[in-house]
């Protein structure tokens, strides 16, 4: 177990404790614990993946590990926002259905022993949904209310939505390269 495994598995029990925290009232305490807690564990996020990349600490347990905790994060803030009523509830269908997608897309090259690797434009994406989170979760409601909430994740939807191309794009061609690379086998 190396630090950047290990740094992944902090943000798997930082899932649990920031719903516990969100969902423990609505006082200004709770948004900010909150809201530190998402800080943390997206810091974790930041600090594993150098480490791993730097010190060459990069394992197939982090590869497949590492974006699993991210979108229990996210998908967990962005549920409590939601269920909370402050952001609208088709943000958290939409990003639940991007998810299921992702997933279903990463299985199917799992199948074919290929692990995808992180792109720019969903890091991109990452930090624009970090940035429009942190926002919510520690500004109040009379503050920010849940109009000007869903026009920020809107950003981040965005955002989300290129990212989600250039995977689908990147995907393609990953299965184009496995069906060419059996045809030449299959000649030989």
């Amino acid at each position: 177990m190396n630090l950047p495994n290990l740094l992944t598995i902090v943000r798997f029990f930082l899932v649990p404790i920031f719903i516990l925290v969100y969902t423990g009232g609505d006082v200004a305490a709770t948004r900010i614990s909150a809201a530190l807690i998402f800080f943390i564990a997206s810091a974790t996020d930041v600090l594993d993946g150098y480490i791993a990349r730097k010190y060459n600490l990069v394992t197939d347990f982090g590869k497949l590990a590492d974006p699993v905790a991210d979108k229990l994060m996210q998908l967990s803030a962005i549920g409590c926002l939601a269920i909370n009523n402050r952001i609208s509830m088709w943000i958290l269908v939409l990003f639940i259905f991007k998810e299921i997608i992702m997933i279903l897309g990463g299985i199917n090259l799992l199948k074919d022993k290929f692990v995808v690797q992180s792109k720019w434009s969903g890091k991109i994406a990452t930090v624009i949904l970090f940035i429009c989170v942190m926002v919510i979760l520690a500004t109040d409601e009379a503050a920010f209310p849940k109009y000007y909430a869903t026009i920020l994740m809107c950003c981040s939807i965005i955002a989300t939505i290129i990212a989600f191309f250039d995977y689908a794009q990147m995907y393609i061609k990953i299965k184009e390269n496995m069906s060419k690379s059996q045809v030449n086998k299959e000649k030989k």
